[in-house]
């Protein structure tokens, strides 16, 4: 999540993910260390944060490569699962990923290397914008690439199921937004062989940390035809750390996916709350992440989130109580990592990447417009 910068349904086919991934298993894919397994990442203590220079940005190639030493998870069938280990191996194996470094690329590298192999045709979408990097908000011209794989559906009709894979050089970024991608690359392979109304394009986007630029440019390159085809964008952004779990939208006809999730939700005994005409901006008026450059094109969103709207501020940036994080906050902090939560709210970021598959995956195979 951007902060103060401008700019009763289960899996359905279980074994689905199951076979999927042994697929996967049996490539030729040589580890790039020996800690490959989910059991082995979970194991090994998260690495410190790292801190990259603005001078550094410019020394990193903007073209992520596929290569056959991206090693990948092991199968698995519960919901969130596999979210999670995605989120162990981007955290533990990548850590921080300032956009236009090095560990940037990296992180896009994976994201197209696991969507390669469940069997998408990926494509990369580089862009060059102006952002804002650290807290003094230099302005620096930032290269990146959004990551995107589209699913065809029964209509030409496009859901954008989108999360920035890019995070603050101060945090290792398991809530904001490993989380995110995490959940994105588990729907992916669980709805590649299945039926769905709409096409689906999962998109990852880079540079968010920086200005949402990844979705700006996501955005502006759809042509007048292609916005009007896009029913609607649902973003994934710190959705396992934060106390409660949202779904925030526009009002009226821009709410119809987020009231579908909600009445969902309340039917499979899913904790999902929403903030009605909700502010999503920052004290300038620029939008805070990734479904404001959908929210400009008239297009509307679903954002799903986990914070804590009745603390602090009251404004979504307090997640947990005080006591926790740093004074409650654990996006941009050297607490955004996946063993201080497990310490501190055992089971809740289980809770929260099942709920949120679960959920997600339920709009993208049964949601429809027109209902």
């Amino acid at each position: 999540m951007k902060k103060n910068l401008p700019q009763n349904t289960s899996i359905r086919r279980p074994l689905l993910l199951l076979l999927i991934f042994l697929s996967m298993a049996c490539a030729q894919i040589a580890p790039q260390t020996d800690v490959a397994t989910v059991t082995q990442l979970a194991a090994t203590s998260a690495p410190s944060p790292i801190s990259v220079s603005t001078e550094q940005l410019a020394e990193a190639s903007p073209v992520p490569q596929v290569t056959e030493e991206t090693a990948l998870p092991t199968p698995v069938a519960q919901p969130g699962e596999l979210a999670r280990s995605h989120v162990e191996y981007i955290t533990t194996h990548i850590g921080a990923r300032l956009a236009d470094t090095q560990a940037e690329i990296e992180t896009a590298q994976y994201i197209q290397t696991v969507l390669t192999k469940i069997g998408y045709t990926v494509e990369l979408q580089p862009f060059s914008k102006v952002g804002w990097v650290g807290e003094d908000e230099i302005e620096t011209r930032i290269r990146s690439n959004n990551v995107i794989a589209t699913k065809r559906g029964e209509s030409e009709a496009v859901i954008v199921i989108g999360a920035h894979y890019d995070s603050v050089d101060t945090a290792l970024g398991a809530d904001d937004n490993a989380s995110g991608v995490g959940v994105l690359l588990e729907l992916a392979a669980i709805l590649y062989d299945l039926p769905s109304p709409y096409t689906l394009r999962f998109v990852a986007f880079g540079a968010e940390e920086v200005g949402t630029l990844g979705s700006y440019a996501y955005v502006e390159a759809l042509s007048a035809e292609e916005r009007q085809q896009t029913v609607a964008m649902i973003n994934l952004d710190s959705i396992s750390a934060g106390d409660t779990l949202y779904v925030y939208s526009r009002e009226g006809k821009g709410a119809l996916v987020r009231d579908w999730a909600l009445a969902w939700a309340a039917e499979n005994d899913i904790a999902l709350e929403t903030i009605r005409q909700v502010n999503l901006n920052d004290d300038d008026g620029y939008p805070t992440a990734d479904h404001g450059a959908f929210q400009e094109a008239d297009i509307p969103f679903a954002y799903f989130e986990a914070t804590n709207w009745t603390l602090g501020d009251q404004d979504g940036y307090t997640q947990v109580d005080t006591q926790y994080g740093e004074d409650g906050a654990i996006i941009h902090t050297t607490y955004d990592r996946l063993d201080y939560f497990d310490a501190t709210f055992p089971g809740r970021v289980e809770e929260r990447l099942s709920a949120v598959t679960r959920i997600v995956q339920a709009i993208l195979t049964d949601f429809k417009a027109s209902e």
